[in-house]
Order: structure tokens, then sequence, then C-alpha cells
């Protein structure tokens, strides 16, 4: 094995950011403040599907402080999302989950501004409602989006077919022939719940129009230029007329991607002709958030007597809440993992839906759609095992993928390292020795992730004093990338890491 050493990369050094964080001198979005500065708050919906029969905001205007209130009539029109656009920045006709924003209002404070929302009087006629993402598959459940809308995305317009909002199809061989070829057939289902990303620092932001009427923003989001086509592609500016802020994050875990109330922000600031801030408390993080996707997941597979698995078909149900906005895609691209995953199956299929339903509308938490077929998999196996009297590892140890093993799909396995990290792990587990304890479990799974892609820039400067500065567009999220990054230019340039200074361009 070929080791390099390093002289920088690799070496303990003081986070850059951790002095400023432990001492409390970061500054956060929701630390700002700007002169002449109001507050947004939002009614939120307490009815999981209601039809909006009639909004009075007369009470709430004629309160001393008040200085905008909107409702969805005032927004008509505007949809706003990461990669699907049907979240409307207020509720339009009617509500979809408990916790959607019906109206919004920009006060002088909190207090004032809390209070206005007490004095919007709001006539909701309920509606039936549907949780449970199979459910919402069947005929006749109540229909979430109806009236059969057309959302843009990146890829075209996309049509809701009932509360589908979108189906995708893995398949490699033939899957009814590789069960008629099995020995043994095996059908279990998995469900998975909603996981809140739990960071620190609910969602917060700030939104100014200066005096060119340039749109200013400050907001704890990791996508700073998404950002600002989400925003654009909502408020139908130009992107050059917009200007993202950057700010310290506290805490992501994928959930900090959404425009979430910016482009409220953006609404309420252009009304009142103030900057306008909105700081989420965590009651309405819990309430409307974007947490992980919960998913039901079937999957069946043949074996045959020798173990060797042979077919596979999945179906993944995931529900997606009342709106798709959140998401980085259309649907989530982890749901292939609850095929073969890493392990070698000649027949298999994989559908997966993504439905529309009236709870809370989910977005990113780490591995978008994988923790959850990751776990259906590896418990499937587990079960399988254990049914046919077989050793969970050594079962696993015979369907790992190989070096030049060809999916069904075609792709060609390299560098596959699964029968080595699957022999480690064993070892250290020391899985054929007895359990130390009557209270002392031991298991073992196995998972595959693809590598992730994105572009970014990152551009070295060195003035003429020789002091060398990296500038990335990459916010930090918490995991060090500042520290690193000037570890790798210090290594390449033969300086100490302190000897690079970094800012965000």
């Amino acid at each position: 094995m070929n080791v390099t050493t390093y002289a920088v990369v690799g070496k303990p050094v003081t986070r850059e950011d951790g002095p400023e964080k432990v001492s409390g001198r970061t500054c956060y979005s929701g630390d700002l403040r700007l002169p002449g500065m109001l507050w947004g708050k939002v009614l939120r919906s307490p009815f999981p599907h209601a039809r909006i029969v009639h909004i009075d905001t007369s009470r709430a205007w004629q309160l001393p402080g008040v200085h905008a209130v909107l409702t969805g009539q005032d927004l008509a029109g505007r949809l706003v999302g990461r990669t699907l656009r049907d979240v409307p920045l207020l509720a339009q006709e009617k509500v979809r989950f408990v916790g959607e924003k019906v109206a919004a209002v920009a006060a002088d404070d909190v207090d004032t501004a809390e209070e206005a929302l007490t004095l919007i009087d709001v006539d909701y006629a309920e509606l039936p409602a549907v949780f449970d993402p199979v459910e919402a598959m069947q005929p006749g459940a109540p229909v979430v989006h109806d009236g059969s809308p057309a959302y843009e995305s990146p890829s075209g317009l996309v049509h809701p077919q009932g509360n589908i909002g979108h189906h995708t199809t893995w398949s490699g061989g033939d899957v009814e022939q590789g069960f008629r070829e099995s020995d043994l057939l095996f059908e279990h289902t998995f469900t998975t719940p909603w996981v809140h990303q739990g960071y620190m620092e609910p969602y917060a932001c700030m939104v100014a129009i200066d005096a060119a009427g340039r749109i200013q923003v400050w907001a704890n989001n990791k996508q700073p230029f998404r950002l600002r086509w989400q925003l654009a592609s909502a408020l139908g500016v130009p992107e050059d007329r917009i200007r993202i802020n950057p700010c310290a994050i506290g805490g992501d875990f994928g959930g900090k991607a959404g425009a979430m109330d910016v482009p409220l922000a953006y609404a309420l600031a252009q009304r009142a002709g103030r900057p306008v801030k909105m700081l989420m408390t965590y009651s309405e993080e819990l309430m409307a958030g974007n947490p992980r996707h919960p998913a039901v997941i079937t999957l069946k597979s043949g074996v045959k007597q020798d173990g060797r698995l042979w077919a596979r078909r999945t179906q993944v149900v995931y529900n997606g809440g009342a709106y798709g906005g959140f998401r980085g895609a259309l649907t989530l691209s982890g749901g292939r993992q609850a095929g073969g995953g890493p392990y070698r199956i000649p027949h298999f299929r994989i559908d997966t839906y993504m439905m529309y339903t009236n709870n809370v509308p989910c977005g990113s938490y780490r591995a978008p759609g994988e923790p959850q077929a990751v776990f259906a998999v590896e418990s499937h196996t587990d079960m399988i095992a254990r049914a046919m009297g077989r050793d969970p590892y050594a079962f696993r140890l015979q369907n790992v993928v190989q070096e030049g093993d060809v999916a069904g799909t075609g792709q060609v396995f390299r560098h596959v390292r699964g029968e080595e990290t699957l022999r480690r792990a064993a070892a250290a587990a020391r899985w054929d020795a007895p359990k130390p304890g009557r209270h002392f479990g031991r298991g073992i799974a196995l998972g595959q992730r693809p590598q992730g892609r994105a572009v970014s820039v990152a551009r070295v400067v060195v003035d003429a004093q020789g002091h060398v500065t990296l500038c990335s567009s990459v916010p930090d999220t918490g995991v060090g990338f500042y520290s690193v990054g000037r570890q790798v230019v210090a290594e390449d340039l033969g300086l100490a890491a302190a000897e690079v200074g970094r800012r965000w361009a």
C-alpha cells in the first residue's frame, strides 16, 4: 500500500471558526440588526387540509406598530422550490398541512407581530385529509393537489398523477424469470419515520431592498447561489438584482438549502419599505421545517437453495408531505439502493413513488433516501439469512459485489472493496467469538453510496507582500471546510496553515 506523508494535511490544527464560536463572536443570521428593521411573523394553519373561505386582516392593520400584512391573495401565483416549484409563499385557496403559512405581518418588534397574528380572522372549510403514503395511492383517496396542476422544474413541467408526485423505475435482467428460477421467495415490508435534522440554529433570514432596488439577503443557507436562483424564479426578478450575504450556519445536516422564509421576508420588506427579519421558533421548525422523508418499503426476493440472491422486486413509497419544493430533486436517488445495493442480484426491478400527503413537507437529511433504503435491505437480508439457517455475515460475503461484476443496468463495478470491508468489520467485532455477556448485541450490515457531485470554484490569491488567501464560494456548514481548505493550499505552497488566509467570494 502506498502511503503519502503530508506536512500539513491531516495534522491537528485549531479550527479557524473555533475561537469565534466558543467566545460568542460568530455572527449568525439571527444576530443581525439593520436600522429600521422590522420583525416578520406568520400565521399558520391549524388544519391539515381545508379550503380558505375568507381572511379578514383589518384588525391586524389597526394595531400600532404594524407596517405590513399579507395574505395569499397578495402573492397569488408566486411559487418557490429548490427544484420543483410547488410551494406557495402563502397558502392560496386552501391549506395542505398543519403549519402551512396563511398570512404574514411585519411589525416593530416580535411581540407586536405576534399580537397582530391573533387579530387575523380566517374562516376554513375542512376537507378530508390523507397522511399515509400508501393510502394516498389508493383510488378515492383525498387529492392533496387537485385541479390538474402543472409545476415548473428544470426538467420541464411536472403534472402530479393524483397524489403521485413522481414515479421512478430502475431495472435489470428479467425479474419474473428470476422468481421462477428461484428456490425460495421472501417478502417483507418496512417503515421508517420522520427525522428532523436537529440543528441548534433554526432557520433565520433578513431581507432589505437598498436605494438602487437591489435585494440584499442574509440567510443561514448552504447554497447561496441556488438560493439566489430560487428567489429570482419565485419573484420574477433578474438574479443580478439579488445579493446573498454570507452568514455563519449553525448546523445543516442537509436541511439548510431551502428558501424557507426568505421570499416572504422580501414581500414584507417590499410592502413596508423597510428591512424585515424572520426567525423560526423551534416549534415552527418541527411543525413546518423539512425533515427526512418517511418511507414504506416492500422487498420480495428470490434466493437459490445454495444461498445466492437471484431476483428482487422493490417498491419504495416516500411520504413527501404537502409540497416537494424542499427536495433537491424530483425524487430521492437513494431509493435505488433498495434493489441489490452492494449485493449481486441478476434480476431486479425498483419502483419508487414520491407521494403528496397532508403532512409537513420533507426535504434533505444526509444521503436523501438512502438510510431508509439501506435499513430495509439490510433488515431483509438478516431475515432471509435467519430463515435459511445461514450466518448473516457469511450470507453477505457470498453475495457481495466483486471486482468486475456487471450490474443488471450494465454498470461494471471497479475498485470494489465490499468483501474487504465485511471481513475487516467481522474481525474487529470478533464475529465468531462467543458474546461476552447476556446483554451484548452483535450485528453486521453493509451499505454503499456513490460520490456526491457538485460544481464549485476556488481561487488562491498571492498579493505583492506575499500574503496568500484562499477564496471560495462554498459555505462552511460546520464540517471544517475552511480549515481543511487552508491546509490543502498550505501543503501545495510549502507554508504553514496559519499563513493562508480565507475569505468567501
